[in-house]
């Protein structure tokens, strides 16, 4: 195996590890002592690939969100509000299905980015390129139905963005509450604004 194979390799046992030591124990409590132990690897190993807990967290915020924008461009196909709805709704049945220990580690990590300022501007940073992706699908989406949005497509991806948070957080207290069909609801409420009149 080639040395950029082998470090890929063990750059992705060592995520894999941490995701899942952060999902049992948490970002504060996990060690690095710990995710080394799962992965296989030394402590040094781990270090040799991140500089600590923060940089292991920043690049699973980072794969994840590269799967999220990949699934937002799948969604965003969908021309009718329908379809969009049902996407939606199965999208929310996916991620249930899946549980929520990422956005838990999410909930952690942002509550921990806004006392640390080098956390808090790598974590902003990786929101405004998820609100840039979805304000630029919007803007396609509305364009090619023809819409003019009451809000800029910047200003919906902050509101979609937020709605979604708002709802995990409330499906955390009472997963009863916030069910796909609501969850689907509400983001293609918020999509698909009503339009001015002419």
């Amino acid at each position: 195996m080639r040395q950029a194979e082998r470090r890929a390799q063990t750059t992705n046992r060592v995520l894999d590890a941490a995701a899942a030591e952060f999902a049992r124990s948490g970002f504060h409590a996990a060690t690095i002592d710990d995710i080394a132990r799962t992965a296989g690897y030394t402590k040094g190993a781990v270090y040799a690939n991140f500089a600590g807990k923060d940089a292991l967290i920043l690049a699973l915020i980072d794969r994840h969100l590269e799967d999220q924008l990949a699934q937002l461009d799948l969604l965003l196909e969908n021309a009718s509000t329908a379809d969009l709805r049902t996407s939606l709704r199965d999208a929310a049945i996916e991620q249930n299905a899946a549980g929520g220990s990422f956005g838990l580690l999410m909930l952690e990590f942002w509550l921990y980015a806004a006392r640390d300022a080098a956390a808090k501007a790598a974590l902003a940073e990786r929101y405004q390129r998820m609100r840039d992706r979805l304000a630029a699908a919007i803007s396609e989406r509305d364009a090619a139905r023809g819409d003019e949005l009451p809000l800029t497509a910047d200003e919906v991806a902050a509101l979609v963005l937020a709605l979604d948070a708002g709802l995990f957080l409330q499906q955390l207290l009472d997963p009863h509450a916030v069910t796909p069909e609501l969850r689907a609801n509400a983001l293609t409420a918020v999509m698909d604004l009503p339009r001015p009149k002419g």
